[in-house]
Parts: structure tokens; sequence; C-alpha cells
């Protein structure tokens, strides 16, 4: 039985390097990408910490990466990769609401957002797209973006939209039960600017008190 082709033949070869903390899920992405014959898995890691220099040793056309591990700032660590390599794609596989954070990992350099509850041809689809030099995110938040820029969203709709990247960040390391100075040390920051962050989060979504805004991320997060 031949490997589906997804891409013309006159196309070259692909080389992708898959990145995901979670052994099965990382497998099973690696199987479906290598039924497709223009698709080489390079290599696969389970830590971001490992992609610069796996980027660096392989030079991949694309890497498909859960950017959200523990104890990181996924949007600054995309940011990051897409500053050291233009030249490399990035296409986020994540189980994190999508409305939430697939504009902000387009903005920070990514060239497509897959949530992982999507079918394998919605995956090669993604891939197809970020490989062809478009961008990629689902059907309904290209809808929703779509009305964004027309101004016609209902007024609750993307309820963290109003945070910073970093706001976001702060707010869902507060959800995982982080305290002030562990969040300090894992964005490499100071812990009054934790706290000057915390009080701009309160503000913006109306929560009275430190309590409310532990409630209110553990509620956006759950």
């Amino acid at each position: 039985m031949s490997r589906e082709r997804l891409f013309p033949v006159r196309k070259s070869i692909h080389r992708i390097l898959v990145v995901d903390g979670m052994e099965l899920i990382r497998v099973a992405l690696v199987k479906i990408l290598s039924a497709v014959s223009n698709l080489i898995v390079c290599a696969a890691t389970g830590d971001c910490d490992d992609v610069a220099d796996l980027v660096e040793r392989h030079r991949p056309h694309l890497v498909i990466v859960e950017p959200f591990q523990e104890n990181r700032d996924g949007i600054l660590w995309i940011k990051d990769l897409a500053g050291r390599f233009p030249q490399t794609k990035i296409l986020v596989a994540s189980s994190k609401a999508e409305t939430t954070y697939a504009e902000r990992a387009l903005r920070a350099g990514a060239s497509g957002y897959w949530m992982k509850t999507g079918s394998a041809d919605s995956l090669r689809e993604a891939i197809s797209s970020v490989l062809s030099g478009q961008l990629y995110v689902s059907p309904r938040v290209g809808l929703l973006t779509l009305h964004k820029v027309l101004d016609r969203l209902p007024r609750n709709s993307g309820r963290l939209s109003c945070l910073s990247d970093r706001e976001l960040a702060v707010f869902s390391f507060i959800a995982a039960r982080h305290g002030t100075g562990q969040i300090a040390r894992e964005l490499g920051i100071s812990r009054k600017t934790v706290e000057t962050h915390c009080a701009h989060i309160k503000v913006k979504l109306g929560y009275s008190d430190a309590a409310a805004l532990k409630r209110g991320a553990h509620e956006s997060f759950a």
C-alpha cells in the first residue's frame, strides 16, 4: 500500500520536527506524518529545551510543537524560536483553547494553530497550508477573527483577549497554583513585576481581591 502524498510529485521532501511532552501524542503525531510520502520526521522530543539544538542540527522546514508545557510561557517561547530561526515554520499543536491562544501564537511568530482534538485529516491540512506559506487556524477561529475585524463579536467573546501576553502567562501560572516567587522565577522577572501584572489583571477582569483573582484563574483554565 503506497504512502499518502500531501504535496504534488514535483514538490521537495519536507523535514518535520515533532515536539510534545506527552509520549503517546508524540508517537501518534510521528505515525500520522510517517504515512505521508513527502514528509520526513527528522527528530522528535518531549522537551522544548531541546528544540533549538535540534533545529540547528536538522534544519527542519516545520516544527510541530506543544509549547504550553509545565512551567513555561508558551507565547514567549514561540517568539524566541521564531526570532532565532525565521526560516523554520512553527505549527502549534495544542489542547489549549484556540479562541484564547491562536491569535497570540500567530502574532508571536507561529504559522498555524491546530487543536489536538482535531482529526488526522485536519492536521494534514494544517501542515499543507503552513508549508505552502499560508496561515492556518480552524474554520471556527477564522470566522471569529473575521467577525472581530468587522467589530461584530458578542460583548462576552474572548474574555481574556484584553490581557497582554505576559499577563495571560501570569494568569495561567496562577491557575496552576504557583505563588508569586515561583512565577517570577519561571518568567525571569521580579516579584514586584508579577504583583503589577496581577493588579492589572484584577482591574481588566473585574476581580476585587487576590482570592477572587485565584478563583477566576482556576475557572478560566479549568
